[in-house]
């Protein structure tokens, strides 16, 4: 059974509601979903409009990168370099302390003391029997004779 209902030159067809539909057959209304914590770190409650939704917004998504996720996949990689840097200034240090030379040569224990880590170098390569260890702005070789001497050189 329709209605026709006519309201300002429009016409509408009504359509009473069948009394035998239950209530369970409807689709249920869609919960909203549960309140969360931003995940970056700011602890800012918020209402997710969709359920992988973890940041606040994406400011707070970047945020959480660049001072998370970022930071642990580089911890070591950042640990190393600063090894590195450091093994090149205590280079620097001994071999600008002679000027005119090209070949500084230190003990093996003077530059352990210094700080030198020697198993920290970006090339190792063999010549003449030498073998040849790098640094960022220099390179040396180590003689096995007993003091050990370090002979330092710049790239």
């Amino acid at each position: 059974m329709l209605y026709l209902c006519v309201n300002n030159n429009k016409v509408f067809f009504i359509m009473p509601v069948d009394e035998t539909i239950s209530n369970e057959s409807l689709v249920p209304v869609p919960r909203p979903l549960a309140d969360r914590v931003c995940e970056c770190g700011c602890k800012n409650p918020f209402q997710p409009t969709r359920k992988d939704q973890i940041y606040l917004n994406t400011q707070h998504a970047n945020y959480g990168y660049n001072h998370g996720k970022r930071k642990e996949k580089n911890k070591s990689r950042s640990k190393e370099e600063a090894i590195l840097a450091k093994n090149d200034e205590v280079l620097h240090k001994h071999y600008a302390c002679e000027r005119s030379s090209t070949e500084v040569v230190r003990y093996y224990d003077v530059l352990k003391a210094d700080g030198f880590k020697f198993a920290y170098n970006i090339g190792r390569t063999e010549k003449n029997g030498d073998v040849l260890w790098y640094s960022y702005r220099y390179y040396y070789t180590i003689d096995n004779i007993e003091p050990k001497q370090v002979k330092i050189y710049k790239r």
